[in-house]
């Protein structure tokens, strides 16, 4: 079973003076990432942060960070991070001898939509199973329940 993720020990919640806490394009909605994809890249574009010049610092943070605050193995980000950057939603800046930079890339390099299960299978070795046998199968790099 996957690690959870744990809150910040003094978190408080934003004020209500806001339009919305949260937005979501449905371009992205829509895109059919699953709920892995969609927690580490909401996390990486939360984390990726601007400088003077408005443009991306990109996120440093670890893989293994990134697994334990998205609430999965380290495996599985490994993994969900090499479908992101396959299918163009995120790039990777590799840094010799430190950490990886991610920046959410635009939604104009993203493949498309219908190319998800050629990359993931590309990215695991595994091939996605049918619809109808989706309920009972594991994800690859999570145990079975």
């Amino acid at each position: 079973m996957p690690p959870t993720s744990h809150p910040p020990k003094n978190w408080e919640p934003p004020n209500d003076d806001t339009k919305s806490v949260i937005f979501v394009r449905s371009e992205l909605d829509d895109y059919g990432l699953d709920i892995y994809e969609f927690r580490v890249l909401a996390h990486v574009a939360r984390r990726e942060g601007k400088n003077k010049q408005g443009t991306s610092k990109g996120c440093y943070a670890k893989q293994k960070t990134i697994a334990e605050t998205c609430g999965m193995s380290h495996r599985k980000a490994q993994y969900v991070l090499g479908i992101l950057c396959e299918a163009g939603l995120l790039k990777i800046e590799r840094q010799k001898g430190s950490t990886n930079i991610y920046k959410v890339a635009p939604a104009s390099k993203w493949k498309l939509p219908k190319d998800l299960p050629g990359i993931r299978e590309k990215c695991t070795g595994f091939k996605e199973p049918a619809i109808s046998e989706q309920s009972t199968s594991p994800e690859p790099g999570e145990d079975a329940i």
